[in-house]
């Protein structure tokens, strides 16, 4: 046989790499493409058996000289997971398919943030508000440089993803390098139950729907078409649909939610893989009414998110704001291996937004580019997370200080409680600059919307919701487009 010629010496391997090398021959031999794919030439199927033999030959001489004795079954893992890495950040080789479907499956134990691999960094996509990531002051875009004290270097995302999750009230060290911090932050999370709604809905400023969407799931689009149906009866003049922070989910809810916004048949996206099938998906149900619209972006937005921000903007239905996505969206399907019990995630295409644009590589380019904070602003923010003199500035002026303020700065010289809130605001931040927490006027009064009690405070001093307020107000003025 060909096999037992193409290497001199295989017949002193030991029996299990001998098994091992037939065994894998075997499977590349049931792989090969079938009629009508791209035949692979004999001199290159040479060239693959001859690797495997190394790779047999290799193992045999761990197994016989190594100073350790190492288990054959976590060793060709490792070989598999390094193999896997090559190809790209999301392709994994999961060894228990029963465990990985449990584990995608309702709640679970963890830090509550999305990670992915970028520029060959483990990176932060989304720390999700008000679970423990988020409330240790983890942001988006830090590097996780390490895990438990052991480099991320060379870990796998799925690896990464086992090594935060746990048994809720254990604790898990990171450390994260930040852009514009001289030295790494070190931080130890106490892990929880992770649960994110799906979708939060409010009314604000003059009658504007504001939709936020943290997760894409089965239930998304029925939740929004609640939000719909509320905005109706309250007669809203336009929509604020927030994406941001938002690492994806279903493909079928995001074109769910692009239907709600698109006209019927409109591309939402398209999938291509390397044998350059094509597959369409289109808007579907009947039309609603078309709001005036602004999607609001930023680098948490991945993958589900970035699909129906592409689709809107493609399709000039509204505006997009913010600052440009993370940047993934590319297709993994699971396969099923011969043993039952194991199975491999792939990689096996891309999404394109409906004018060919490649998400995966550039992400979304918002029409209008407007930054929430500074990095450095946010980390003062952190800082002032239950703040006493915070608390204690509204324990004293009451929950609508911040309306409060608002009328102050358009009241009268002559009005001496306008004046007497003005300066203990101003003594406020002085208070706070002593500290050496230095914030703009936005940020004070943003950081004052996280300590009161009034939903909508958060969101009328966020400056990307004002500024996309604002632009709705532009388009209503000059007609909702198409």
């Amino acid at each position: 046989m060909k096999l037992l010629t193409t290497n001199s010496g295989l017949h002193t391997l030991p029996k299990i790499c001998f098994h091992i090398l037939v065994s894998v021959f075997l499977i590349y031999s049931f792989l090969q493409p079938t009629s009508g794919s791209e035949e692979i030439t004999e001199e290159s199927d040479d060239k693959v058996i001859e690797n495997i033999a190394l790779f047999a030959e290799i193992l045999g001489k761990v197994k016989a000289y190594h100073l350790d004795t190492p288990d054959s079954k976590e060793v060709i893992a490792g070989a598999i997971n390094g193999m896997l890495r090559k190809l790209d950040p999301y392709s994994q080789f999961i060894p228990d398919y029963l465990e990985f479907q449990t584990q995608n499956q309702g709640n679970y134990a963890g830090l509550g943030m999305t990670i992915g691999i970028r520029e060959d960094m483990l990176t932060v996509i989304t720390p999700f508000k008000n679970n423990p990531a988020a409330l240790a002051g983890v942001l988006n875009g830090d590097i996780i440089s390490q895990i438990e004290g052991e480099s991320t270097a060379t870990m796998s995302l799925s690896d990464a993803v086992d090594r935060l999750r746990g048994e809720p009230g254990t604790y898990v060290s990171i450390t994260i390098i930040r852009e514009n911090e001289s030295r790494p932050i070190e931080l130890t999370i106490t892990r929880d139950i992770i649960r994110i709604p799906s979708v939060e809905q409010n009314i604000i400023g003059d009658k504007i729907g504001y939709i936020k969407i943290n997760q894409f799931l089965q239930t998304t689009a029925a939740d929004v078409d609640n939000a719909f149906d509320a905005f109706k009866a309250q007669d809203v003049r336009g929509i604020i649909l927030d994406l941001r922070l938002n690492p994806g989910g279903l493909l079928s809810s995001a074109v769910d939610i692009a239907s709600d916004f698109l006209t019927p048949g409109q591309l939402v996206v398209y999938s291509q893989g390397k044998d350059e099938f094509r597959e369409n998906f289109r808007a579907e149900g009947t039309k609603r009414e078309h709001f005036p619209l602004v999607v609001l972006v930023n680098g948490g937005s991945a993958s589900a998110s970035e699909i129906v921000a592409g689709a809107v903007k493609d399709h000039k239905r509204g505006l997009v704001m913010g600052e440009k996505t993370f940047g993934k969206a590319s297709v993994q399907r699971v396969f099923r291996l011969s043993n039952g019990k194991s199975a491999v995630k792939l990689t096996v295409a891309s999404y394109y937004t409906p004018s060919g644009g490649d998400i995966e590589k550039i992400g979304i380019i918002p029409d209008v580019e407007i930054e929430w904070f500074s990095r450095s602003e946010q980390q003062m923010q952190l800082k002032l997370r239950n703040h006493e003199k915070l608390k204690t500035f509204v324990e004293e002026n009451g929950d609508d200080v911040l309306n409060q303020l608002t009328d102050a700065e358009h009241a009268s010289r002559d009005d001496e409680q306008a004046a007497r809130l003005q300066r203990n605001y101003q003594r406020l931040s002085d208070a706070l600059t002593e500290e050496q927490i230095v914030l703009s006027d936005r940020g004070l009064k943003f950081a004052l919307a996280q300590i009161t009690d009034t939903p909508q405070d958060e969101l009328e001093h966020d400056p990307q919701i004002v500024a996309a307020m604002d632009q709705l107000k532009v388009l209503e003025l000059f007609g909702n487009q198409n």
